[in-house]
């Protein structure tokens, strides 16, 4: 049976003390019915995982005290920053499970030409907050030490304000229109800090954004012959940069323990 593990965001952490607030906590009680001296895992969404006992519960707060710390250190491969047009429904969910399960470092939604789905200030702060409850469940399912960063939406056009020199940034297109992705990474060099993908609807960018993406530097990529849906794309892109990465040998992190 797999560890009880929890989300803790460091400002819930104060010395060896851990506060597990809310719904985490009332399953933590109610579901798995813990109790005080019981062992559990902690992470903190930045690369490091606590081995802790609990030591008080109350109905939605359990106090637990950490007893080691392992920090995973910060590999030297790019970023991987994911910019996604919202499809309907909600199949943006899915894009943020598996985008957490494969290593994203951040998730933009990416509002287009061609985007249905329309984003107002009365609901993405509920979007948001259900998104970002996903990712960590994802986290704690695939054993992940640190989430992807979920921003607010943006609009095409401000996607596309020229980034820093050491951004690498790819647009999916249809196959025919540009090269594969996987030549288009072999362009990848040490200098390149962060890897970003920009995803478009079932619709594809429009001929304007994508004038407006080549003008910005931006490289176009192909996923293959096949009409992909956007959340298929994104994993798929996803997948072919973390392998590319991987075989670029930027290296992953080992962990470095602390005992209290």
């Amino acid at each position: 049976m797999s560890e009880a593990r929890f989300y803790v965001p460091r400002e819930a952490i104060s010395g060896d003390l851990a506060a597990i607030k809310g719904d985490q906590a009332r399953h933590l009680v109610s579901v798995l019915r813990k109790k005080p001296g019981d062992h559990i895992v902690l992470f903190d969404g930045q690369g490091t995982q606590c081995d802790a006992r609990i030591v008080r519960i109350d109905h939605d707060l359990v106090v637990a005290r950490v007893r080691q710390r392992e920090a995973q250190q910060r590999t030297n491969r790019p970023a991987i920053g994911l910019y996604v047009a919202v499809p309907k429904g909600r199949r943006f969910d899915l894009i943020v499970e598996v985008a957490t399960e494969l290593g994203a470092d951040s998730i933009t939604p990416l509002v287009t030409d061609r985007t249905v789905v329309r984003l107002d200030h009365h609901n993405i702060s509920a979007k948001l907050d259900r998104w970002r409850r996903i990712s960590v469940a994802a986290a704690k399912q695939c054993r992940s030490t640190t989430l992807p960063r979920i921003n607010s939406p943006v609009d095409f056009s401000s996607a596309m304000e020229k980034p820093p020199e050491w951004v690498f940034s790819m647009l999916a297109q249809s196959v025919g229109e540009s090269p594969p992705i996987h030549d288009v990474l072999r362009d990848l060099s040490p200098a390149h800090r962060e890897v970003r993908i920009y995803i478009g609807p079932e619709g594809g960018f429009s001929p304007d954004e994508t004038e407006l993406a080549t003008t910005a530097g931006v490289r176009l990529a192909s996923l293959g012959e096949n009409i992909l849906r956007t959340e298929t794309a994104a994993i798929a892109s996803l997948a072919v940069i973390s392998c590319a990465l991987d075989r670029h040998g930027k290296g992953s992190g080992a962990p470095v323990s602390q005992t209290d």
